[in-house]
């Protein structure tokens, strides 16, 4: 009786930790918390999507925790107790200096802007603060994608062979492995 009930609770906490990291997100509130955090969006980039526009590579790279913890797919990984805590933990560790370094990059784009508006056609050629601004833009979007990509990397290292071909597979269902 003693084993069955180790062997119940054992199972239920096993899931239920599991479950936790594969429940889907409510998106809505998600999106609402970044837009919040985010701040307002340039009158030209309406459609923001914050802090993602502000990496170098913004679209062809994978974000790699979000496709092992939150993709509606990501139950079928059978992610083990020890996976889904380093997991989280690197979410909970990188996220906040990823949004930090995106909104000084966003102030940065912005008061790019703000420079070529009070230009009116003022100036024949871009000031050498405008140009400066977008090195530092430059230097800063680079270090952003380059934690991007050791980010890729290190969830690759966590998962298994198989744990990758899966998500290789449900994040590009065009590719046939």
């Amino acid at each position: 009786m003693k084993k069955s009930i180790t062997l119940l609770l054992t199972t239920t906490l096993s899931l239920s930790l599991m479950a936790d990291a594969n429940i889907p997100i409510d998106k809505n509130k998600m999106k609402a918390k970044i837009a919040k955090v985010a701040g307002e969006p340039s009158p030209f980039n309406k459609n923001e999507n914050f802090p993602k526009d502000y990496f170098l590579i913004p679209k062809n790279l994978p974000y790699a925790i979000g496709l092992v913890l939150h993709h509606p797919q990501s139950s079928t990984l059978g992610l083990s107790k020890e996976q889904i805590e380093t997991l989280v933990k690197m979410k909970k560790e990188k996220k906040p200096n990823i949004i930090k370094e995106a909104k000084e990059i966003k102030a940065l784009e912005l008061k790019l802007l703000e420079l070529l508006e009070k230009n009116e056609g003022n100036q024949k050629s871009v000031s050498k603060e405008m140009s400066e601004l977008v090195k530092t833009i430059a230097k800063k979007k680079e270090n952003l994608t380059i934690q991007h990509l050791q980010c890729v990397i290190d969830v690759q290292n966590i998962l298994t062979k198989e744990q990758r071909e899966k998500v290789s597979i449900y994040a590009n269902p065009k590719v046939k492995k």
